[in-house]
């Protein structure tokens, strides 16, 4: 039984995964290969047991012994890996008393639950035929009339390969074996028993050897692996039912065949080159005489079919003479694959040396609490700079210490205005623009995306597997304008022994998970920095930008002192709003007016003033542009205070001379421009302050 659940709830099937590159270094291995119990048919069981018990019996050693056999050969083969298929329940125990708390989990030999290798191919052996002769003679001989038994074992099967990666039956085969053994009672004696043990033990190994040559010939034909004086070496052993005198085509495979309406693989074409008979049988390989050669065989090229008889102008006694001319030319295979140059956990090429990354995490999994975004987190920073890649973080370099840990020295006291201004951060500042005012030359962002949980039942094995898959993805950006270097999407799996009912959200298995998905994820991120297309560049230019806060609709009108008097003149002054603090990109950079320092490209810019309505818009700087003037208005406190400060303004008529107490609020209003950062906007008047004074020259500046 399988099912499938997140934690907000049970579905039927399992979402699908999407397929990620191998992240380390692989070799070359064998394949593996699983062997199904022995059977007979149930026709050839019933007559057994119709031609007596013990028929029956010699049926049924055979069929355990040849299952234990044909993995033996195979095994000893040297071609496959033989994973447990009948013994699984004996493997299972076995990592089950290994898990159970009593053995050292840090020891490299303690087994691994849930860590079974796979295998591509199964061979099913299904005995569709068996019987039992039974001959009896009385030859006359030296002592007497003695009675002579011959008693044979045939056997008939059918063998199955399926490729188990596809469902798809790949090969079958027809193996048979006979074995014949012969006793002698001379007259007078007596006997007990037939079929010794001995011949039931050689009748199954025979019949093993041949289904293992079948198998062979399958998945993996015989292979010249040297050639020395006429005399061929190959890659088949004592295990694999060879016997000297078995006859060999050899034969150089060229193209390879492919079907146009399938697509399947055929085979490939070939050139016989030659024939040969074997000679001696080693453990682990075999030599063979070149009967007839054209050419010399092509090492590690040229395959070795079994051959039923020889063309009839050859003579299995005949040898083959040199000199041989050279083996054909073959491709020489240079993969593809470059994961061999990925890179691992602690190595460090120099053209990483230069790199600084930043690294913004999000979860957009309803079944992953934030919480463990800190795991991801934290990992992707300690494995980026295990390879050699210099991490800056926000967390250390701009957050409150009291982000850490909600208790403890590092606790804080709490107050939501003590961590104000990194939520202010938050808030203003983007990705690109804090990395690179964290002086990082690229950007990590990394999502946790899903996870996944699927539950199979299986009642054969009297187990219930969880399997959980975390996907994350990430994406590489320049620190410089935000374009993608690179990216992907990784999967990790765990699984473990869960029970029937498991439908809730294991946190641990989703650290492990969460850690697993960090390493993969960073040594990607090394893997690319350390491409020379990642050396760091030139940043955008920078340009020094005025900027100016104009208050909008804002005057005074100009009052000037003639003859010991202060009086109202036609002119009017226009108001700017000095000290406004200035913000780029969320970070504070410098207050009103005065230049500024800004790269080319696009910013968010924001001004603050304590009487205005804060101005928040961006901005395009490019190399034309040498000042800013930016209007603000007052905020609705602060055009309560300047209301109440210039209520006189509206008795004051042109060229009337103040009164005292006019001259006394109009001082009041300087002064409270000059502490509220207000002053008269000077760029487009070029007499102020000129011959007569001025009341606010003299009361603001």
């Amino acid at each position: 039984m399988h099912r499938s659940f997140t934690s907000s709830t049970i579905v039927a099937a399992a979402l699908a995964v999407l397929a990620t590159p191998l992240l380390h270094a692989q070799t070359a291995s064998k394949p593996r290969i699983a062997v199904q119990t022995i059977s007979a048919t149930p026709a050839v069981m019933q007559r057994a047991v119709g031609d007596g018990s013990g028929v029956a019996n010699v049926l049924e050693q055979i069929l355990q012994a040849a299952d234990s056999d044909l993995v033996n050969s195979l095994h000893k083969s040297g071609r496959f890996e033989v994973v447990a298929a009948g013994d699984i329940q004996s493997v299972l125990g076995a990592q089950d008393v290994q898990n159970s708390g009593l053995y050292d989990t840090s020891d490299p030999q303690t087994a691994r639950a849930f860590e079974l290798a796979g295998f591509k191919y199964i061979a099913a052996v299904t005995v569709t035929s068996f019987q039992l002769i039974d001959r009896t003679a009385i030859i006359p001989d030296a002592m007497g009339d003695s009675t002579y038994t011959f008693e044979t074992i045939q056997l008939g099967a059918t063998l199955k390969i399926y490729d188990v990666t596809r469902g798809t039956l790949l090969d079958t085969a027809s193996v048979t074996s006979e074995y014949e053994e012969e006793t002698r009672l001379i007259d007078g004696g007596s006997q007990e028993g037939s079929f010794t043990n001995r011949m039931i033990g050689q009748a199954s190994r025979a019949f093993a050897a041949e289904a293992t040559n079948a198998i062979l010939d399958s998945l993996a034909p015989a292979k010249v692996i040297g050639f020395a004086d006429a005399t061929i070496f190959f890659n088949r052993g004592a295990s694999t039912g060879l016997k000297v005198g078995d006859l060999f085509e050899l034969r150089d495979p060229g193209a390879a065949m492919i079907d146009p309406e399938t697509g399947a693989h055929l085979g490939s074409t070939s050139a016989t080159i030659g024939w040969a008979t074997v000679t001696s049988i080693r453990p682990k390989y075999s030599e063979a005489a070149a009967i007839e050669l054209m050419r010399a065989p092509s090492i590690g090229h040229t395959v070795m079919r079994s051959a039923a008889a020889l063309p009839p102008h050859l003579n299995a006694t005949t040898r083959a003479q040199g000199p041989f001319s050279p083996p054909a030319q073959t491709a020489s295979h240079t993969p593809s694959d470059t994961t061999s140059q990925k890179l691992e956990v602690g190595y460090t090429p120099t053209s990483i040396q230069g790199s600084v990354v930043a690294i913004f995490v999000a979860n957009t999994s309803p079944d992953i609490p934030s919480d463990r975004v800190a795991i991801f987190d934290a990992q992707l920073r300690s494995t980026l700079s295990a390879n050699g890649v210099r991490v800056v973080s926000r967390q250390e370099m701009l957050n409150a210490v009291s982000s850490l840990a909600e208790s403890g020295p590092n606790a804080g006291t709490g107050e939501p205005i003590e961590t104000r201004a990194q939520r202010l951060l938050s808030d203003r500042v983007s990705a690109v623009a804090l990395a690179r005012q964290l002086g990082a030359s690229a950007i990590l962002s990394a999502t946790i995306n899903s996870l996944v949980v699927n539950v199979t039942t299986s009642p054969s094995l009297n187990r219930t597997v969880a399997e959980y898959t975390v996907s994350a993805s990430w994406t590489l950006l320049s620190s410089h304008n935000g374009t993608s270097i690179s990216g992907g999407i990784v999967d990790s799996i765990d699984r473990f022994r869960a029970s029937p009912e498991h439908d809730r959200v294991e946190i641990n298995a989703v650290d492990r998970l969460l850690r697993e998905d960090a390493t993969k994820i960073s040594i990607s991120v090394a893997q690319r920095l350390s491409q020379a297309d990642m050396n760091p560049a030139t940043g955008p230019a920078t340009r020094e930008i005025r900027i100016e806060a104009v208050l909008e609709n804002m005057t005074v009108p100009e009052i000037k002192q003639a003859d010991g008097e202060w009086t109202v003149s036609a002119g009017t002054y226009p108001l700017t709003a000095s000290n406004a603090m200035i913000t780029i990109d969320g970070m504070l950079v410098g207050s009103t007016p005065g230049p500024i320092a800004m790269s080319e490209g696009t910013h968010r810019l924001v001004i603050e003033h304590p009487l205005c309505v804060t101005v928040d818009r961006y901005v395009q700087v490019s190399d034309l542009m040498g000042s800013l003037h930016i209007p603000m208005t007052l905020s609705a406190a602060g055009q309560a205070q300047w209301e109440q400060q210039t209520r006189f303004f509206e008795s004051l008529k042109d060229g009337a001379v103040l009164r005292k107490t006019e001259l006394l609020e109009a001082a009041a209003l300087a002064e409270f421009m000059k502490n509220s950062s207000i002053t008269i906007d000077t760029s487009n008047v070029q007499t102020l302050g000129i011959g007569e004074p001025s009341l606010w020259i003299q009361g603001i500046d």
